[in-house]
């Protein structure tokens, strides 16, 4: 079981960028080398008592998925060549992420990771639409990131030792409440599933369960 944790402040994420509490409460980042490491007594703690915007999530599993971005404040908005220079990356100008900027790859549409960036021998200047830079120049204000779509809750709290907060589970269900849903248990693996119909099950969600699954 992990004994590293972040706390995420779901309010605060820019773009697909999930964000962090930062060190010592210093705010908010999506840079995950900001981020205030917990142990799972203090994530559980800081969580019984916390906001429904903050969620604890084991570390290890975000460092697994933690992307390349480089943020288009700390780069050239120009492109910038140098005498001697063999290395250039290129990324899409007026196009972001956030605050992220798209960079060319190889045989792919633009991508907003760094580390799938190509590296190009020289400079086209003189192609539209697009913004040159050393390498070096952009590899150094490049951070670790976590996108917000790969938070699996089930894997990285519950799996993590993590125990939703029961003043958490009063919230949900009165926001499911409001919502004219209903709860039901699955027949099939007794998970909760919540609903409009009040009369029938409309199924699962869980593939496992192949004969309660929406159809």
């Amino acid at each position: 079981m992990s004994n590293r944790f972040y706390m995420l402040c779901t309010r605060e994420t820019v773009g697909s960028n999930a964000s962090f509490h930062c060190h010592n409460g210093n705010g908010y980042s999506s840079n995950i080398d900001r981020a205030h490491v917990y142990t799972l007594e203090e994530a559980q703690n800081s969580w019984n008592l916390g906001r429904e915007i903050d969620q604890p999530v084991c570390a290890d599993s975000v460092d697994a998925l933690a992307v390349w971005h480089v943020d288009c404040q700390y780069i050239p908005t120009e492109s910038v060549t140098e005498r001697g220079c063999e290395s250039y990356v290129a990324y899409k100008k007026g196009d972001w992420n956030g605050n992220d900027v798209y960079w060319l790859q190889s045989g792919g549409l633009p991508t907003d990771d760094f580390s799938k960036a190509f590296v190009f021998a020289a400079a086209n200047t003189e192609e539209p639409g697009v913004i040159w830079l050393p390498f070096a120049l952009a590899d150094k204000v490049k951070r670790r990131t976590f996108s917000i779509n790969a938070f699996n809750r089930r894997s990285m709290v519950q799996g993590a030792g993590l125990v939703m907060p029961d003043w958490l589970k009063k919230s949900n269900r009165r926001q499911k409440a409001r919502s004219g849903k209903v709860r039901w248990n699955c027949p099939c693996c007794g998970k909760i599933s919540w609903q409009f119909n009040p009369y029938d099950f409309d199924g699962c969600r869980d593939y496992s369960c192949d004969g309660w699954r929406p159809q």
